[in-house]
């Protein structure tokens, strides 16, 4: 029965009327079982036939007197008073976490330079190599302390381009926030996103210093495919540097490294290989090392590396497969639903990107067209400026009916807010459709957890009942179209 978080454990009697919960999910197993997740309790069960029959009386019913029965059900959340709104309970808990005003989000790009030639990067190949200017790094830092007033915690990430190709800019803001966070009591938080390559033993010692804990970094393959796709714009390799770097400031326990291999159509087994180059150099998650996969997509006009860009379906499939064996070889943990996944930055309206001239956007896909800004930290503001911040800020998953209807949402939360605002930027149904993989492969998520902690083994799943994705259509029910989300799209517009 539940194994998760529980929730109406308030005492029932026959007088209470009961309905099952619009976000439970089931997945048919071997042997008449099923493994039940609901996505707002977070409970994950392992259901008999007995389990069943009680769910499918209740079902049928839709609502009746609550039992003792079902009082396991009520404490996992896939029962609920009959009277209550599902919907609106999970639009309050996502209202709550979009607009906490007490926490604040800033990513900073100091430059939008890079050492890399990637031929998928969104920014093209053509990069600038400006980097901030004394007087922006000034302004910034004041918009910083500005936005903090009444904060009770700060989450800073770096970004670029290559954020290590403007040190200074990452030194001299981290050091006046930070000041300025202890001074008045604010959590302080910090990650980066770097390919590595600057990552030296030195510059992590001073990274440590500036409460970054955390870098992400990505890998994509052996060092043949990786050279091949992320080398230096002179074409020069870049892995080994890299896999050293990695392995020194991880040692010396100076800062958690985060993998991403980015997937298309052609590198599932150079993707393996990354597996294997960790282990095979002593890195796992007992070394502060771990993996996670994502899709190569096109979101961005300068972006020309979509050629082989996988389906929605294909890359659930192929990052199946790859989550299976990271975990098997110690680079992940087990896996575990989010809660509105979606929520980033876009989303938060007292959160911004700062690029190099000091423009504000409110996604990181946009910082290389200065028309999606929102604002600038030097005050010189546009009129369009508020009609765009308005559309990100308009946005929401349960203005739409394909996400207010799906039984993802709590898990989801829209996935990716870009794709519904600025869907006339991206292409092809990976970089327009905004539904996740989780959408197309979450029975097969939840099952590897039910396996991973003993509760099923290989021979439980069901070939043909147990997959999300089945002949008869997705087991999580409707997904996203070009048609849905360019209806969003230009109703935002409209309201601009």
């Amino acid at each position: 029965m539940p194994d998760g978080q529980f929730q109406n454990e308030t005492p029932q009697d026959a007088t209470t009327q009961i309905k099952p919960s619009r976000y439970t999910i089931l997945i048919p197993l071997m042997g008449d079982r099923h493994l039940a997740y609901n996505t707002v309790s977070q409970s994950f069960s392992i259901w008999d036939s007995e389990d069943m029959a009680l769910w499918k009386d209740l079902a049928i019913s839709g609502t009746m007197a609550f039992s003792p029965v079902y009082r396991s059900f009520v404490q996992g959340g896939y029962v609920l008073n009959a009277d209550a709104d599902e919907l609106e309970v999970v639009r309050a808990s996502y209202d709550r976490v979009r607009h906490n005003d007490g926490h604040m989000m800033l990513t900073i790009a100091p430059t939008l330079s890079c050492n890399f030639g990637c031929h998928y990067c969104f920014q093209g190949l053509d990069k600038p190599l400006t980097k901030m200017t004394p007087k922006v790094r000034t302004a910034t830092k004041a918009f910083v302390l500005d936005r903090l007033q009444g904060k009770k915690s700060f989450h800073m990430t770096w970004y670029g381009g290559e954020p290590l190709m403007d040190q200074e800019a990452i030194w001299d803001i981290s050091a006046e926030a930070i000041r300025h966070c202890d001074e008045n009591g604010i959590k302080y938080s910090s990650m980066m996103i770097s390919n590595g390559y600057k990552m030296t033993v030195p510059v992590a010692e001073k990274l440590q210093k500036a409460r970054v804990t955390r870098v992400q970094i990505t890998i994509d393959g052996d060092e043949a495919a990786h050279d091949s796709r992320r080398h230096l714009t002179s074409g020069r390799g870049t892995f080994q540097k890299i896999i050293d770097n990695i392995k020194a400031v991880t040692a010396r326990k100076l800062l958690k490294v985060s993998v991403r291999v980015n997937i298309d159509g052609q590198n599932e087994g150079e993707a393996r290989a990354v597996l294997d180059v960790l282990n095979q150099n002593g890195l796992s998650l007992k070394t502060g090392v771990s993996v996670y996969f994502a899709p190569v997509e096109s979101v961005a006009e300068n972006s020309s590396g979509c050629d082989s860009c996988l389906s929605k379906t294909d890359y659930a499939d192929v990052e199946n497969r790859l989550q299976a064996l990271a975990f098997e070889k110690g680079l992940m943990a087990m896996p575990r639903m989010p809660r509105f996944l979606g929520m980033c930055t876009a989303v938060k309206p007292n959160s911004y990107v700062i690029v190099p001239n000091g423009d504000l956007h409110k996604c990181w896909d946009t910082v290389m067209d200065s028309n999606l800004r929102v604002g600038s930290v030097m005050g010189n503001t546009r009129k369009k400026d508020a009609g765009t911040e308005a559309m990100w800020n308009n946005w929401s998953p349960f203005e739409n009916e394909v996400c207010g209807s799906c039984k993802l949402l709590p898990s989801c939360g829209g996935a990716c807010a870009f794709k519904f605002v600025h869907n006339d930027y991206a292409s092809g149904e990976a970089g327009k459709l905004p539904c996740p993989s989780l959408k197309f492969n979450m029975a097969e998520q939840l099952f590897l957890r039910a396996k991973a902690r003993g509760f099923v083994t290989d021979d439980d799943w069901h070939q043909k009942n147990s997959p999300t994705v089945t002949d008869d259509g997705l087991l999580t029910g409707n997904r996203h179209t070009l048609d849905s989300v360019g209806a969003v799209h230009h109703a935002l517009r409209a309201n601009a």
